[in-house]
């Protein structure tokens, strides 16, 4: 016998849920909750459940981190209003999402954690003064109040960073930091395999981190400065390499230590081959790693007040 069907609109039909753009949203026994799912989308399933989770987030985490396994999480996360997991399926994906809900609404109970008659942001009923909101793509009720200090404090963070100062001479020192950490790897891996290109994508990583921290600002500037300053460091790491390697290999050579770089480039085909595979590929990885810079950049750039909206009037 056919299995019968049981995707997205089958799923929320039987819970009585709202359906919107590759998503689905509503009271799902007791807790509003929205489950996202975009095949191809990074994560491909999220997963929300809205709570509020003041005094009750250590034991929700603990919980969490336990059964990852059973719950086939690859990541998840407790904030105030609620927790977020995404985990990997590949079939039968709203079967196991509604086990997974099952599991997560069963355990929030015997936390007694709120459901959907309060506010996830004080906590208490909503009993009057309520609005259907989103934040995040997340749509929920919440007191109007409740909403308005969430945009202020939002607004506030905005405006905060806008006017922190940039200090990009610092943060380049940082980046410049972490390319060394990076170097490091390079050699060590170029002495091991002979192929070290993928240290440029950690030199960008790890460069970009450092750079953030040593008090740079998310700007064009730091994709730009990194990106270029991790390519010009592998480089040079790489032709140190080439060099310190061609000076230990000069037994009955008399030429100089160019000269035998040059002449078993011509003479060798292996080598040549290993030169050109490390050369394009520092290229291609400090390519991935700018590439995640700019996804981050551009991500970053989004007001988080934009995330935020009501959806109907006070009640």
């Amino acid at each position: 016998m056919k299995k019968q069907k049981f995707g997205i609109r089958e799923f929320a039909a039987k819970h009585g849920l709202t359906l919107g753009k590759h998503c689905c949203y509503g009271v799902y026994k007791g807790f509003r909750v929205h489950v996202k799912y975009v095949a191809m989308g990074n994560p491909a399933c999220l997963i929300t459940v809205v709570t509020d989770t003041k005094g009750r987030d250590k034991d929700i985490e603990k919980y969490l981190e336990k059964n990852k396994k059973d719950l086939k999480l690859t990541h998840f996360g407790v904030v105030g209003i609620g927790l977020m997991v995404s985990p990997q399926l590949y079939r039968g994906i709203f079967r196991q999402v509604e086990e997974i809900l099952d599991k997560i609404v069963a355990h929030l109970f015997k936390l007694d954690c709120p459901g959907a008659e309060i506010c996830p942001y004080c906590g208490l009923p909503l009993e009057g003064g309520t609005i259907e909101m989103e934040e995040s793509g997340i749509v929920f009720k919440a007191h109007a109040s409740c909403f308005e200090r969430a945009y202020e404090a939002a607004a506030r963070k905005e405006e905060e960073e806008k006017n922190r100062p940039d200090k990009k001479g610092a943060a380049l020192g940082g980046a410049f930091l972490g390319t060394l950490a990076a170097s490091a790897a390079f050699i060590l891996m170029f002495l091991w395999w002979n192929f070290a290109a993928i240290a440029a994508a950690v030199a960008v990583l790890l460069g970009a981190w450092l750079y953030a921290k040593f008090g740079g600002k998310n700007t064009s500037f730091k994709v730009v400065s990194v990106s270029l300053l991790s390519l010009i460091v592998m480089l040079a790491v790489f032709a140190l390499c080439l060099f310190l390697q061609a000076n230990a290999d000069m037994d009955g050579f008399t030429g100089s230590v160019i000269d035998k770089i040059v002449t078993d480039i011509q003479n060798d085909a292996g080598y040549r081959n290993g030169i050109l595979l490390n050369f394009i590929f520092i290229f291609v990885f400090d390519a991935i790693g700018a590439a995640y810079m700019l996804f981050s950049y551009l991500r970053g750039r989004k007001k988080l007040t934009r995330n935020m909206r009501r959806l109907g009037g006070a009640n």
